[in-house]
């Protein structure tokens, strides 16, 4: 009787299964196989696209020579010069090159105003745009070697004459002696304003305390201290005075005018004259 039972069991259990029994483990079963594929595929594509980024980069975007650097808005600073300030080694990928990085240190180490740097990558290149400095007036420091000669820009930033273009002359007439950095701003200012003193200027004059003189044709010697903060008012001062001085207190009739305060300018005549007010 026991045994029958059992015949029965094993009879039942490898029977066909229920319907839904059946149809659920085919569902398992092609669910398990998609997910087989889908990793599959997965890790294909991301192969394949590792090896496209490594062959680009390795191959495609990347510079492999100077002739893949191109340099706009300069007509004195080429690819030699921009290779050499920038370190830059060939071959190099494009994208370990970063435009910000790169443009300050050019910034830093070119005779220019402004760099802007852009990577290509269709064709494969590195653009570069400057801004050339232009010597505005020939200027005079003291350096480790004594006197040095070199020029200035319109922003009154020091610049050696080897930078400049070779035959390029300064703008102006107009010459700065005695440059200090920390005079830089003053200078820019009054060059920027040197056509609205009401005389030509000629010499800008840096004592070495920093005190700020100016030479014009009409005035002679004008001495302005160096409080910038006085500066602008200073300019506006030496223009009155450059239309209302009387004719023979001008040029070399004085030995110079003592604008350091600007609301009582003092016209000082001869080394052992007293000083005398002017009215502008």
């Amino acid at each position: 009787m026991a045994r029958s039972k059992a015949g029965r069991r094993d009879r039942s259990s490898s029977g066909p299964l229920p319907p839904g029994v059946e149809r659920r483990r085919r569902l398992r079963e092609e669910r398990r196989r998609e997910r087989l594929i889908q990793t599959w595929r997965t890790l294909l594509f991301g192969g394949v696209s590792t090896g496209l980024i490594w062959v680009l980069l390795t191959s495609g975007w990347s510079l492999r020579s100077q002739q893949q650097l191109r340099v706009r808005g300069s007509d004195r600073l080429g690819s030699d010069a921009v290779v050499k300030a920038a370190g830059l080694r060939f071959p190099r990928p494009l994208i370990t090159l970063e435009p910000g990085r790169l443009e300050r240190r050019l910034l830093a180490e070119l005779p220019v105003e402004s760099v802007s740097v852009q990577r290509r990558l269709v064709p494969p290149s590195l653009e570069v745009r400057l801004k050339d400095r232009r010597p505005i007036a020939a200027a005079s420091r003291m350096g480790s070697r004594g006197m040095e000669q070199g020029m200035v820009d319109v922003a009154g930033h020091w610049m050696p004459l080897t930078v400049a273009r070779q035959g390029e002359a300064p703008s102006s007439a107009v010459v700065v002696e005695g440059w200090i950095p920390s005079r830089r701003r003053m200078v820019a200012r009054v060059l920027e304003q040197r056509d609205q003193l009401g005389s030509p200027l000629q010499v800008i004059q840096i004592a070495p305390d920093g005190d700020l003189s100016l030479r014009t044709e009409t005035l002679g010697l004008v001495r302005l201290g160096s409080n910038e903060r006085l500066l602008n008012q200073q300019l506006v001062t030496i223009a009155l005075l450059s239309s209302s001085l009387p004719a023979n207190l001008r040029g070399q009739a004085s030995s110079g005018i003592d604008l350091s305060d600007p609301s009582k300018p003092e016209l000082q005549l001869r080394p052992n004259s007293k000083p005398a007010m002017v009215n502008p």
